[in-house]
């Protein structure tokens, strides 16, 4: 099995727009990476990222306490989300580790 097609045509010209650039792949995703790192999201943002209900959210993942003991900053020194002080308070969640412990732990989370 081939996973490329190659077509030849003499004289084709391919104009992009100017809002778009042909960029490495892995460029790409490095600056991906980069826009988030040093970032932090609200508990709404985590929210519509992993596209589920805050009380889903906070049920199975958030108090959750294998999963707070990896994430809770006051836990774990290697944590990523700041628990509120008092309810009503505010989560602040680092976005690049946010992001990827989605990614890594998606069927682990999903899986209840």
């Amino acid at each position: 099995m081939t996973d490329k097609i190659l077509i030849k045509i003499d004289n084709l010209e391919v104009n992009l727009p100017n809002t778009h650039i042909i960029v490495e792949k892995e460029e790409y995703l490095n600056m991906k990476k980069q826009a988030s790192e040093g970032k932090y999201m609200s508990l709404s943002e985590v929210l519509e990222m992993v596209s589920v209900s805050r009380p889903w959210l906070l049920e199975n993942v958030l108090y959750r306490s294998d999963i707070r003991s990896k994430i809770d900053i006051e836990k774990n020194k290697d944590g990523f989300v700041k628990y509120p002080d008092s309810q009503g308070g505010r989560y602040y969640f680092l976005a690049s580790k946010t992001k990827q412990f989605f990614e890594e732990n998606f069927a682990e989370i999903f899986s209840l």
